[in-house]
């Protein structure tokens, strides 16, 4: 059973200063006054469902019980494409059925899922290039107002993300080597990966480790920033709990030409 806190949260490729983001508060509003709007990021890439897996991942795990996700990163809108609920996490994520679930899927129990089709529960107009505005978000508001999750649509019997999708979603640990990728750089040029700390082997002395990405090298793990010199560039878990490479005072992504889907491989050199 969901109990909604009131707070939506909405994240979007839309980018800070649009419009677009100001409709869909409103189409909120119009259902649900009392709702409380939270900003996540408007900044994702322009249709970078990839990225906007993992920021959704990082929401899910920062945001209360009770929040309602609206994820809008849409390249197939007004397609064949569905629109589900999922509650995933004690939260509910509304969202287009295109990948964007693939990693709170792989990382989080699902505990149910309904597709988006009761139009009781639509906005006052629909648009077939706006389904932020006219279909997630009202949804989303009317959870918040106490309708109950399962009246939004159909139960979505089949698994969320397919075992073959998830698996490549993850870091693969082997023997002596890890292989993971740069999944997406936040607004300071940290290039972050899909290496978790929990992937690290407890045996392994984080001195004693080499990271390889992006024509880079660097040795060990270092806790904190000013570990390294300013301009240098140094590998950490940040604060997502995912490796990342950083440049100390400066920006990684850039001065490295990084980009998601870069490979990155660890290996451990044993004493």
């Amino acid at each position: 059973m969901f109990t909604p806190n009131g707070i939506i949260a909405l994240t979007t490729d839309f980018q800070a200063d649009s419009f677009y983001i100001a409709e869909m508060k409103a189409s909120a509003f119009k259902v649900a006054p009392q709702a409380r709007l939270v900003d996540v990021t408007h900044s994702i890439s322009p249709q970078s469902i990839a990225q906007a897996s993992w920021v959704l991942l990082r929401g899910v795990e920062a945001f209360p019980l009770g929040t309602v996700h609206v994820v809008v990163v849409d390249p197939g809108v007004g397609t064949a494409r569905r629109i589900v609920a999922a509650m995933i996490h004690g939260q509910v994520i509304i969202g287009p059925d295109n990948g964007l679930f693939d990693v709170i899927a792989s990382r989080f129990r699902v505990e149910a899922v309904f597709e988006i089709n009761n139009q009781v529960y639509y906005g006052d107009k629909w648009s077939s290039t706006f389904h932020g505005r006219d279909i997630m978000v009202p949804a989303a508001a009317h959870l918040v107002r106490g309708v109950p999750l399962d009246s939004l649509g159909e139960q979505v019997s089949r698994p969320l993300v397919a075992t073959e999708r998830s698996a490549a979603v993850l870091a693969r640990v082997e023997e002596n080597e890890i292989h993971g990728r740069f999944v997406y750089a936040d607004s300071f040029g940290n290039s972050v990966t899909n290496i978790f700390a929990r992937d690290i082997p407890e045996d392994w002395n984080p001195q004693a480790i080499r990271i390889e990405g992006a024509g880079q090298v660097v040795f060990g793990i270092s806790s904190t920033y000013g570990e390294r010199e300013p301009g240098e560039l140094v590998a950490l878990f940040g604060s997502s709990g995912q490796l990342e490479l950083s440049v100390v005072q400066g920006d990684a992504a850039q001065k490295y030409g990084i980009q998601a889907e870069m490979p990155v491989k660890i290996t451990h050199e044993s004493t």
